[in-house]
Formats: structure tokens, sequence, C-alpha cells
């Protein structure tokens, strides 16, 4: 029988498929913005001998990669920090500065790189760096923007995915039944009878018992972390291994949870899935 992973394994896993994707997709994207930086290479013709080809050929890897190391950090963001509401404006705030201090670090990591290719001019560094902000900052920061809104695009169709099955929770309030919609929630808190539904407008409780719902939620969206808990999957930002096999889970709402050591091994696999 094959040994279970432990929850730093899982960690790990996830952690470095998900770095390595980004990283691999940054990469690509970030080609098609120094071709689109400068279209006239296309348009040059071959380069005249083999040292043409090594200079040009490690420029677009060299700019590429780049981008590429820093595409991890610009969906990290989209992942912690959605411009979702009630939010959209503090979080667009956040956006923007961060979009304007990595135009700035990478124009000046690409200035520094760029004196390390063969036959590279050098003129004065400072005025090297002013004059690709001038030139090029825009369209740096526009690039960035572009990869954020696509970032934003991709985790609303994932959501619709995850979210496209048990997206409702029955309910029957005042003698009524109907429909509770899930898709804002992002963990349910059971109290005694009653239910704690806390998104981002704050909680709602309904007269429900944990074994009633666990029937109803989504295993593809809900997991239990605790006999009392219940957490959405797409609101997970981290977890943190604690004493006695128990975790610390914290939530792009900035809210904290523990995670009990025998719901713990659930949590990492269902995250895994969706990863």
């Amino acid at each position: 029988m094959r040994p279970t992973p432990t929850a730093a394994v899982l960690d790990l896993r996830y952690a470095t498929r998900r770095g390595v994707r980004d990283v691999g997709l940054g990469f690509l994207y970030w080609l098609g913005f120094v071709l689109v930086l400068e279209p006239d290479n296309l348009m040059r013709g071959t380069p005249p001998d083999a040292a043409g080809w090594l200079h040009e050929g490690l420029r677009l890897f060299g700019a590429s990669l780049l981008g590429a190391a820093a595409t991890p950090a610009i969906l990290a963001l989209t992942r912690r920090a959605p411009i979702v509401a009630p939010v959209v404006w503090p979080r667009a705030a956040q956006h923007l500065a961060f979009n304007l201090a990595m135009t700035c670090a990478l124009i000046v990591a690409s200035c520094l790189l760029a004196r390390l290719l063969p036959q590279a001019m050098h003129p004065p560094l400072l005025r090297d760096i002013t004059g690709q902000l001038v030139a090029n900052g825009a369209l740096v920061a526009a690039w960035i923007a572009g990869l954020t809104a696509l970032a934003h695009a991709a985790r609303g169709v994932r959501g619709d995915i995850v979210e496209g099955r048990g997206l409702n929770l029955a309910i029957r309030q005042r003698g009524r039944f109907g429909r509770l919609d899930l898709a804002g929630v992002s963990w349910i808190e059971t109290q005694g009878n009653y239910l704690a539904l806390h998104g981002a407008s704050g909680a709602t409780l309904l007269r429900r018992t944990a074994k009633s719902l666990e029937t109803e939620l989504d295993p593809d969206r809900f997991v239990r972390v605790h006999r009392r808990a219940f957490v959405a999957l797409q609101a997970v930002q981290s977890v943190t291994p604690l004493a006695a096999g128990d975790a610390l889970l914290r939530l792009t709402t900035g809210e904290s949870l523990r995670v009990s050591r025998s719901c713990r091994a659930r949590l990492h696999q269902a995250l895994e899935s969706v990863g």
C-alpha cells in the first residue's frame, strides 16, 4: 500500500505545480509582449550570421524569462485580492500601485540584463532606465494590466465550472421553500441547529444542521475543515501546519480558521484536485 502523502508534501506539490504553470504561461505571454513591443524585429529578415542569431535569441529569451519570473507575483495578487464587490475600489487601487511598482522593477531589471548581452551598448544606466520608462513604461503597465484582467477572467470561468453544481442550498423560511445562492459564501459555521454562512456582506443565519447540510454541498466546492466548519475551496489562500497535526487556514477574505487533524488530509487532497 502506498503511504499517504503528508500535508507538507501535498503543500509542496501544489505550490510547485502551480508555480511551474504560472511561469510557463507567463513566458509565452511575455514573449508575445516582446514581439509586440518591437514588431519591426519580425520584418528585419534573418540575422546575417550566427552571432546575430545568438544575440536575438538571447534577447527574446531573456526578456520573456524576466516577465515569466514576475508572473507568479502578478497572479498571486489576483488570487489573494481579486477585484470584486464590495471592495472594488480599494482592490483596484492596490492593483494599480502594484502594477506601477512592477513596471519600474521590470524596466530596471531589463536595463541591467541588457548589459550582459554580447555586443551590447552601454549608455549611462540612469539615462537608459529613464529612457525606457518614458518610451515603454505605459506599454509594460498595460501588459501587466492585461495579464491581471486575463487572470480575473480565468478566475471567473473557473468559478463557474466549480460552482456549476451545488450552487444553491435548499432552505425553508416562513413556511416557504426556496434556494439560497452559495456563490458568495466563503465558509459555513455550524452553531447548534443553526448555520452561519459567511460571505462578503456578512453572515447569514439559517435553521439547519450540519448533518443535513453536508449531503447538499458540492464536494468540488466545499470541504469540511472542522466538525463545525466547511470552507469554499476557492476562498482558500494558504494552509499552515500547526502542532499536533492541526493547521491554520487563511481565507482570501482575511479570516483564519483552524483545520482539525482529521480533516487536514482531505482538505489538501481537495485543493490539489482543483489547483
